[in-house]
């Protein structure tokens, strides 16, 4: 996060540990976290946050070695 200059604040962080929490009840392994206008590929497995996109990144994105998402 700290390469993309990219900080959250405290809901933001526990929006992000909600879906988490969401893909692991669902058995999700890799996961494309949406949240508002960021975008996170988490291992869930490892409870890590693997990339993190920004709104300007997002358009004609294609994400792969995901299986699941979540948005929250």
């Amino acid at each position: 996060m700290d390469h993309r200059d990219m900080t959250l604040s405290m809901e933001e962080l526990k929006r992000l540990k909600s879906g988490f929490n969401k893909a692991e009840e669902k058995g999700v392994k890799d996961a494309l976290i949406l949240m508002g206008d960021k975008a996170f590929i988490a291992s869930i497995k490892n409870k890590t946050v693997i990339t993190t996109v920004n709104k300007e990144q997002l358009k004609d994105n294609v994400f792969t070695n995901i299986d699941g998402a979540v948005i929250v």
